[in-house]
């Protein structure tokens, strides 16, 4: 683009070298002077105007070519910030499945821990240890657990499968937990099954 810039000011600047060189062919002249000077004035005014359209159209063009620029570079942004973002969506999905996949086995853990192993409490020592460093793995990755038990029920957290009457709770407060209820990085994979207090 610089090139046919560069390219059309030399022709502009040729041009304007012949234009002086006519008039000064036209000074030279005494006999037709009057008519020479007429006719070379319509001629400079026809090749002036071709110039500036010329001018113009370059001037229309390049501007036309930047916009065009600038609309390729926020296109090409935007791409880059939808495509990151698909990619952690995409992420936070295959980690929350994962998790998922994972709930039973923790749940198993859970019920392994509650039960009463009698004289084996090394075993139950083991099954803790496993149990607790699964669950710092898991921390790490965003698992949380629902805290459920005595907090008002909240639909997007919580599962209610029952009601029960209670004078130690408040109406809709959570007075029981079946099954736990987990959240990976603020999103809710599994909701608390919980029984409720009503009056």
């Amino acid at each position: 683009m610089a090139k046919a810039k560069k390219h059309d000011e030399e022709k502009l600047k040729e041009e304007e070298l012949k234009l002086k060189e006519e008039e000064k062919e036209i000074e030279a002249s005494e006999e037709s002077e009057e008519q020479v000077s007429e006719e070379s004035l319509k001629k400079n005014k026809a090749d002036n105007s071709e110039d500036t359209q010329k001018q113009d159209d370059l001037h229309a063009e390049i501007k036309n070519l930047n916009d065009r620029l600038l609309r390729l570079q926020a296109d090409f942004l935007n791409y880059k910030t939808r495509n990151e973002k698909e990619r952690v969506s995409a992420y936070g999905n295959a980690i929350s499945d994962f998790m998922l996949d994972l709930l039973p086995v923790i749940d198993n853990f859970d019920r392994a821990l509650a039960s009463d192993c009698g004289d084996s409490s090394s075993y139950k020592e083991g099954i803790q240890m496993v149990y607790t460093q699964l669950m710092g793995i898991l921390d790490k990755k965003g698992l949380k657990e629902i805290d459920a038990l005595n907090k008002p029920f909240d639909h997007n957290f919580h599962y209610g499968v029952g009601f029960e009457a209670s004078d130690e709770h408040e109406d809709g407060t959570v007075i029981d937990v079946l099954q736990k209820g987990y959240t990976v990085n603020d999103k809710c994979i599994r909701p608390a099954m919980v029984r409720i207090c009503r009056k």
